[in-house]
């Protein structure tokens, strides 16, 4: 059975710590075998707004999330339109997490095992989270050891994993990607796949 592919984790120039062209990257994702994107900026939702047209007129399903710095680590932010007058950054991850639940949009763990550029690690931390769906467990931009521990770590908490490339340049676009039992067209069906379906994760480096 064929299976619908998204790379849930990318940013683009629109962010500021990217050099991805927001043009460019539709065919970079159609030329990996991907079916749909999620940009993913730092701390706004509206960042990616651009992308709204870009899809329309490609005829590429991309979706807009976000990705958010909590006092301990970093979260995955998918179907709550939030921005930073929102949720300043460096709130408690838990209640990000359960602000983001309550807006009715879906919060995971980004790289939980990674070291932020400030040193942050969320780590083991992650095992007392509540109330969460998934962790991300492939992650194209860290280590595969990174990447083994958050898949441990999901297997002790029950929880699925998602997977994407965090990618900061087009060449890192499709290293990792979810699988989706079918196809995906609207931020509130990834949502309820997400909270409710079934997928798995590819990685396309040395695990």
């Amino acid at each position: 059975m064929a299976m619908f592919k998204i790379d849930l984790h990318i940013h683009s120039e629109l962010g500021g710590d990217s050099d991805i062209k927001p043009d460019d990257l539709v065919n970079r994702a159609r030329s990996v075998g991907l079916d749909a994107v999620c940009v993913t900026e730092h701390h706004s939702h509206d960042l990616s707004a651009p992308f709204d047209e870009i899809s329309r007129k490609s005829g590429f399903p991309i979706f807009r999330g976000m990705e958010y710095r909590a006092a301990e680590g970093h979260l995955l932010v998918y179907g709550a339109r939030v921005s930073r007058g929102d949720l300043l950054p460096g709130l408690p991850i838990q209640d990000v997490i359960n602000a983001v639940h309550q807006r009715g949009g879906v919060a995971i763990p980004a790289h939980p095992y990674q070291k932020d550029m400030s040193g942050r690690l969320l780590g083991d931390l992650v095992l007392a989270l509540q109330g969460l769906y998934a962790l991300e467990v492939a992650n194209g931009s860290v280590s595969p050891a990174e990447n083994r521990l958050a898949l441990q770590a999901a297997a002790m908490l029950g929880l699925k994993g998602i997977g994407g490339s965090d990618a900061h340049g087009l060449a890192a676009v499709g290293q990792a990607y979810t699988l989706f039992p079918s196809a995906i067209r609207t931020d509130r069906e990834l949502v309820e796949m997400l909270r409710n379906g079934s997928y798995k994760t590819q990685i396309n480096q040395a695990c």
